[in-house]
């Protein structure tokens, strides 16, 4: 199965928007947190457009990589979650205790991950989370 025929979700990838001015969310980078407030301070919906091309290049990169086996049954979900370091290099990746892929399907996924570093980041800078959750499901 060709892993563009894959639907993947991508779950808790956006920060959270600014609740007052001068506030950097937990976990923003932390370039940000050097920057002036009015610096850090961008339209909601300047971030939503670029979270959801953020989640888009993040998605192609790991599909590019990955080759679903025939063990994993269609409809089966598996969330990952990811640590990655400014610039996208992965430090670490693993299957969620509850993914419905036998041992085979999640170590593919993981590989997948890591032969996709490093993960999107220039230009998304600005959206980057150090922590990602995904959950990849099974085409049907």
């Amino acid at each position: 199965m060709k892993p563009t025929s894959l639907l993947v979700t991508l779950v808790a990838l956006a920060l959270p928007l600014l609740s007052r001015a001068g506030t950097v969310p937990a976990g923003a980078d932390a370039a940000a947190a050097g920057r002036p407030a009015a610096s850090r301070l961008v339209a909601p919906a300047d971030d939503e457009a670029l979270r959801a091309r953020y989640a888009a290049a993040i998605r192609g990169a790991i599909i590019a990589q990955w080759s679903i086996g025939a063990s994993v049954p269609s409809g089966a979900r598996c969330r990952l979650a990811i640590r990655q370091l400014p610039g996208g290099a992965v430090g670490s990746v693993q299957a969620d205790p509850d993914c419905e892929f036998d041992a085979a399907g999640r170590a593919g996924l993981e590989r997948a991950v890591m032969r996709a570093q490093p993960l999107p980041y220039r230009g998304f800078e600005r959206v980057f989370e150090r922590s990602l959750n995904l959950q990849f499901t099974a085409p049907r």
